[in-house]
């Protein structure tokens, strides 16, 4: 006796499903993996740099000893405030002078952190 073609396809269609239910459930441990074998050697290169960051901060710690301070004013910081880039220092020190040419073409920063605030 012949099956009816439509309860074969019915059975295949089943099987398929039952298969891509499968996957699927395998699909949330698939993309983890591969998140993990992209992050690692990023997480690498941040330890690398981490000991590197260190490592030139022990240094500038050892120049500083010495009696050298850095050209860039970094060494003129008072204790107890938070350590400023060059570029932030200058700014800070032009616009306590009311010098507005750095940046912005000369017009004076707002206090706003709204960008359509002018």
């Amino acid at each position: 006796m012949e099956q009816d073609p439509r309860l074969e396809a019915l059975a295949e269609t089943r099987a398929r499903i039952a298969e891509m239910e499968r996957l699927l459930e395998e699909l949330p441990a698939i993309f983890e993996s591969k998140f993990n074998e992209r992050l690692q050697p990023l997480l690498e290169q941040q330890q690398r740099l981490l000991a590197d960051n260190a490592q030139l901060h022990q240094q500038l710690l050892m120049l500083r000893g010495s009696g050298s301070t850095p050209a860039d004013g970094a060494g003129d910081q008072r204790p107890g405030q938070p350590r400023l880039l060059p570029f932030t220092r200058r700014r800070l020190r032009a616009l306590a002078n009311n010098d507005f040419s750095e940046g912005d073409g000369g017009r004076p920063i707002a206090a706003s952190a709204d960008p359509t605030h002018r």
